[in-house]
């Protein structure tokens, strides 16, 4: 006999994709926290396009984040620098770090990954540092969110 799975239990083929775009960044994303419960992590599996990057460039002051690549091939921006990954490769964005990170996909096939963090605006505030877009997000701990202009360290004189 078949026992009904409890709600904790999810599988992803069974979890309706979010497809997102906006100026140069796009992706497919599978919200494996929200369908299995979890109150404070955020879980979910994206997958990017060719030729697109999953975010914006930026970095977090209070969000922890932790990205396993699950398949194909990305390139990790990584403050002045990129990286090549490949499956199986794994990533640690410790908070506060000032560094900021975008996954990058310029080859012809597309490349998941899951990604892992605690999630803002559920008892934890954050400040996300956009430097391209001269922005910071602010995200309370309740969940609001209130977009302020920066100007970067780098360009302060």
């Amino acid at each position: 006999m078949k026992t009904k799975r409890p709600h904790c239990v999810a599988n992803l083929r069974d979890i309706a994709p979010e497809r997102y775009a906006d100026f140069g960044f796009a992706g497919i994303s599978w919200d494996l926290g929200r369908a299995t419960g979890t109150r404070r992590l955020g879980i979910d599996v994206t997958e990017i396009p060719p030729g697109k990057s999953a975010s914006r460039f930026h970095c977090h002051s209070r969000k922890e984040e932790f990205f396993f690549v699950l398949s194909g091939r990305c390139r990790l921006r990584l403050g002045a620098r990129t990286h090549e990954l490949r499956a199986g490769d794994a990533v640690s964005r410790p908070a506060g770090t000032g560094v900021c990170h975008q996954f990058q996909n310029p080859y012809s096939k597309p490349c998941r990954v899951l990604m892992l963090g605690v999630q803002t605006g559920r008892g934890l505030s954050d400040r996300v540092e956009r430097p391209e877009e001269g922005e910071i997000l602010v995200i309370g701990a309740d969940g609001s969110r209130k977009i302020m202009r920066h100007t970067p360290r780098a360009q302060r004189r």
